[in-house]
């Protein structure tokens, strides 16, 4: 029994034991449980810290594509909330990147991760991102896949300035290569870039211009102004410049430039390249050249008026300006029918400015002959191969004629010629034709001004002996008048006297004979009167102007004319004042006025004075309501002698005196007329 108890004793005592420890052991495994919760807690606090805080966006997704994490830069990023909504990722691949985003998947599962995977992805508003993402695999404690974590970064608008700066880069291209302008980019001078225009100015490629100096493509006379001017740049002082240069060709060939050079330099100032655009300025130039020639020669005509004097200008002036290497003017000589030289520039002239053994072209014969012949201008570029061709001292092989045209006939020709082949252009041949055209008019004004000459030499004749005739016309006035009157004053004497004396024995019909007979000599007399008083008008020695009043001017005239009863005579209270010879106007005025009291046949006549002030003139209208003039007559009345009265009362000279007076005062005279109702006779007097 003892034993028993012995035993249940020592069974408990090691069941107490056994309980201890595993009590002592389950408190160490509960303290370091304690200890690793608190130690992952603080990691998972840790872990959430930097998920919500970096600045990318980040994404954790399980292995079916559906994300499990994302922190707000994914959130603002995509605009999807997987607090709100399910997410996965496939839904969010743009359609035209899916093979690729299949496949980079695929290099993920195999690989682990992938770095630098650029695609497109669908926001939740279906805007399109371009995201970069750098992508990684988790595993779980037995090595399996679990999930893919990512960093994806938002490169839309890198990639925009990509393409842009591409775009920009590609139209930079175009602009260059498509330039009228050479453009050539050097380092230290030498060639390392060029475009298609300066390639196609040079005739050369660009791997035949790559490496060569600059300076080796241009004449030496513009080397030291260039050197000058990079030097000036190299120190700093401009980082521009341009100049005038002649380039040369591949073919030999030249052409005039106006080079612009820009420094690029570094951020330390120093020169890292030369760009320099290069301007193909040789029609400009020749055209300029063409210009200047044209005025010079327009300038050195002035005062030539012979074909010779002209001549030599055309061909020194020509030569000189143009650079031709010789000029040569041909004159036409009709009586043996060649082109004869007349003046020439270059080896054809000696110091003494005489031609060199004068050539002599029959007309037809040569290029020369030909256009004189066709009176149509050439320009041959290469002569070799024109049979017309005629050697003068050596061969030149272009050669330029135009001919010299006056009223539809040749009377010259200009002729140049070259050494070089296609060295004369249309240019050339459309300034020669102007020179031609200038040298046309400048012998045809020599013909009109001698002509001008002769024509003032005779005309300045005609007017002496003119003012001689008018003299002599006037002398003759006032002599005949004087001789005429005498005689018809004595007649009308002893006709008075024979009919006093023999009042006894004349009968009715006799004294009506004598009464017609005194009419025609009061007839003759005032005829007389006229003659002296047309004759007169226009002589200045007894006219006076000054200022007089055309009122009463009226007025007089109305007291001295004799106006009937029935008649009617009116003019404005207020009349002007004009400038004039009194006895001209009073003339004037009182013929036109008699004439209208002579012509009126009715029961109340009307005449009436009018006048209106124009700028420069004073116009006055006389009108009356008599027996009208018939339009025939309208001139014809205005002429010497000219008369429309059939009783023989006019001596036809009263209008003729009115139209002169107003002339004398730069005016013009008019009348309306109508047939038994009226005149009106219309006339300016210049202010």
């Amino acid at each position: 029994m003892k034993d028993k108890i012995k035993t249940l004793e020592l069974a408990l005592q090691n069941e107490k034991r056994a309980r201890e420890k595993s009590e002592e052991l389950l408190l160490n495994r509960t303290s370091e449980l304690l200890e690793t919760r608190e130690a992952l807690k603080a990691k998972t606090h840790e872990y959430n810290v930097f998920f919500e805080n970096i600045l990318d966006s980040f994404i954790v997704m399980d292995t079916m594509g559906n994300v499990i994490k994302m922190n707000e830069a994914a959130v603002k990023l995509l605009g999807y909330d997987i607090k709100e909504e399910a997410i996965n990722v496939v839904n969010l691949i743009y359609s035209k990147d899916f093979e690729y985003a299949m496949n980079s998947f695929a290099k993920l599962i195999e690989e682990g991760s992938f770095s630098n995977y650029e695609a497109r992805v669908f926001t939740k508003n279906r805007d399109i991102k371009w995201v970069q993402i750098n992508a990684s695999l988790i595993y779980n404690e037995e090595g399996k896949i679990i999930a893919a974590q990512g960093i994806v970064r938002d490169i839309t608008a890198a990639k925009e300035n990509a393409n842009n700066f591409e775009e920009q880069q590609e139209q930079l291209a175009a602009i260059v290569d498509n330039s009228t302008l050479g453009i050539v980019l050097a380092q230290d001078r030498k060639i390392i870039k060029t475009n298609n225009a300066f390639q196609k100015l040079t005739q050369y490629t660009e791997e035949e211009l790559i490496g060569t100096s600059v300076e080796a493509l241009s004449y030496e006379d513009a080397h030291e102004e260039s050197r000058k001017l990079y030097g000036r740049m190299v120190a700093n002082e401009i980082d521009h410049y341009s100049l005038t240069e002649r380039y040369k060709r591949k073919d030999e060939t030249t052409f005039l430039s106006k080079t612009s050079v820009t420094s690029v330099r570094d951020s330390e100032r120093k020169i890292k390249y030369q760009l320099a655009f290069v301007e193909d300025v040789s029609v400009k130039y020749k055209r300029r050249l063409m210009l200047n020639t044209l005025n010079s020669l327009t300038r050195s005509f002035i005062g030539k008026l012979n074909i010779h004097d002209i001549a030599w200008e055309i061909a020194n002036v020509t030569a000189r300006d143009l650079e031709f290497e010789d000029c040569v003017v041909y004159l036409v000589n009709k009586e043996e029918n060649v082109l004869e030289q007349i003046a020439g520039y270059g080896a054809k002239v000696d110091k003494n400015k005489e031609i060199i053994d004068k050539l002599y072209i029959p007309f037809g014969k040569g290029i020369v002959g030909h256009v004189a012949q066709t009176g149509k201008a050439e320009l041959i570029h290469d002569t070799s191969k024109d049979e017309r061709y005629v050697v003068d001292d050596i061969r030149r092989y272009s050669e330029i004629s135009v001919p010299i045209i006056i009223k539809g006939e040749v009377v010259g020709v200009i002729d140049s010629e070259n050494s070089a082949k296609n060295f004369f252009t249309k240019e050339h041949l459309r300034l020669l034709k102007n020179v031609a055209n200038l040298v046309s008019i400048q012998l045809t004004n020599a013909v009109n001004l001698e002509r001008r000459i002769a024509a003032e030499s005779e005309n300045k004749e005609l007017l002496e002996n003119l003012k001689r005739s008018n003299k002599e016309l006037r002398d003759f006035a006032h002599i005949v008048s004087h001789d005429l009157k005498s005689p018809l004053r004595s007649i009308n004497a002893l006709i008075s006297w024979f009919q006093e004396d023999y009042e006894h024995v004349l009968d009715e019909g006799a004294n009506d004979t004598f009464d017609k007979l005194n009419n025609k000599l009061e007839q003759m007399d005032a005829l007389i009167d006229g003659i002296l008083r047309y004759s007169s008008v226009n002589d200045r020695n007894i006219i006076t102007t000054q200022k007089i009043s055309v009122r009463e001017v009226l007025e007089e005239i109305g007291t001295i004319l004799y106006i009937p009863e029935h008649i009617k005579f009116t003019f404005p209270d207020k009349m002007p004042m004009i400038n004039a010879d009194k006895t001209r106007i009073k003339q004037l005025f009182q013929n036109l006025i008699s004439n209208a009291i002579n012509y009126i046949d009715k029961e109340e006549g009307k005449i009436e004075v009018k006048f209106t002030e124009l700028k420069h003139y004073w116009k006055f209208s006389i009108s009356d309501n008599g027996v009208g003039i018939a339009k025939a007559y309208h001139d014809k009345i205005f002429k010497i002698f000219q008369t429309l009265d059939k009783k023989g009362k006019s001596t036809g000279i009263g209008l003729s005196i009115v139209k002169k007076i107003i002339e004398l005062y730069k005016g013009t005279i008019t009348l309306e007329s109508e047939e038994g109702k009226g005149t009106t006779f219309f006339f300016k007097l210049k202010k």
